[in-house]
């Protein structure tokens, strides 16, 4: 049975989940999928939701190096997955970086 943080963030991702290019589709989210490199989520977009997941699980957002994940140059970025926002929800602190 899937816990009810990880049920939640998968319920705020998805609601992000568009359709990616060049699969032109809607990909499957997993705990592998990243906002950054599957979803290929714009910046601004990404900040949104990660804000509304870091204050709905009392994350202090201050952790997250975002530039980490979204940075100028694409290639320079770290994958940020589904699952690390599962593992820190539940250890109710930003756990990477």
């Amino acid at each position: 049975m899937v816990n009810t943080i990880e049920k939640r963030i998968y319920e705020l991702i998805d609601s992000w989940n568009g359709i990616t290019w060049p699969a032109l589709k809607v990909q499957p989210l997993t705990d592998e999928t990243s906002l950054n490199h599957s979803m290929n989520m714009d910046p601004i977009e990404a900040a949104e939701l990660l804000l509304e997941i870091f204050e709905e699980f009392n994350l202090n957002v201050d952790d997250l190096n975002f530039q980490a994940y979204f940075a100028k140059h694409r290639k320079n970025e770290k994958s940020l997955t589904i699952n690390m926002l599962i593992e820190s929800a539940r250890a109710g602190r930003w756990l990477y970086d």
